[in-house]
């Protein structure tokens, strides 16, 4: 019986856990519609727009995407901060927003914004774009949070803004987004990410196999099908079903996980 994450990864001669669900850029795995995401998000950045929205499915990729954009981001040309958790009050948020930057925090709403526009002024004389990314924005608490995010766009020159903010977050941040007019106005790029088909998701599967390992081949194709049936193609449910396989594949011995095998370990979980 293995008993430890040594033996699971040398069983498969794994140099990382390929299924691990934590939003490692190694593992993105790049397909049609995370791919024209990314670019719509990286033109509206390189572009200076003032408001990107990004949604997605829970599970499909969105904070692994996002991650993906930001470390694709050379700090040389970029500034950017990220708020992972925006549950927060406006003001709250607004420090929040300081701090991702570095700066330090001051009491009143009118010093928060100013020391906020100082350093975009002072980035924009660089030549450097400052970018802001809200992760999860579905969770910020009122209107009155996303008001304070849009008038972060109000940061302009004459012929660009000083500021581009991304909001990711689930399905329902679009209704919320739709629903505040002022808000919606400012929207410049709007993207999506769903399910993956079963092709994306055999696909997937080897990319990720092929990030840890020189073996793509250990899940058979009829295996990836059924997973496919069993995970309806949410990425974080591939990522359980995949890593529980490699793990009971590695107890049991095989040499490949097959679909009878990854029928056995969907009952299991």
């Amino acid at each position: 019986m293995m008993n430890s994450e040594t033996d699971y990864t040398m069983y498969w001669g794994l140099r990382a856990l390929p299924f691990d669900n934590v939003p490692d850029p190694r593992f993105y795995v790049p397909c049609s519609q995370h791919d024209t995401a990314h670019r719509w998000l990286k033109y509206g950045i390189q572009t200076r727009k003032g408001m990107l929205l990004l949604t997605g499915n829970i599970g499909c990729g969105k904070t692994l995407l996002s991650r993906r954009l930001i470390v694709g981001l050379s700090p040389d040309q970029y500034d950017v901060a990220l708020v992972a958790n925006p549950a927060l009050s406006p003001n709250e948020l607004l420090d929040e927003v300081l701090s991702q930057f570095g700066l330090d925090l001051v009491r009143s709403k009118a010093g928060r914004l100013q020391t906020l526009n100082e350093r975009l002024q002072a980035n924009a004389q660089r030549g450097i774009r400052s970018v802001l990314v809200v992760d999860e924005a579905q969770a910020i608490e009122s209107i009155k949070g996303f008001e304070a995010l849009r008038l972060l766009t109000n940061f302009q020159l004459n012929d660009r803004f000083l500021l581009t903010v991304v909001l990711i977050g689930q399905p329902e941040l679009r209704h919320r987004v739709a629903g505040i007019p002022q808000l919606n106005q400012r929207i410049a790029v709007r993207t999506h990410l769903g399910p993956f088909t079963a092709d994306e998701t055999t696909s997937y599967i080897a990319a990720r196999m092929g990030a840890a390992t020189h073996r793509t081949d250990v899940f058979t194709k009829e295996a990836a099908a059924v997973i496919f049936e069993q995970s309806k193609g949410i990425g974080r449910l591939i990522n359980a079903l995949c890593d529980h396989c490699l793990f009971y594949g590695a107890i049991e011995r095989v040499s490949r996980i097959d679909d009878l095998l990854v029928q056995r370990v969907g009952q299991l979980i």
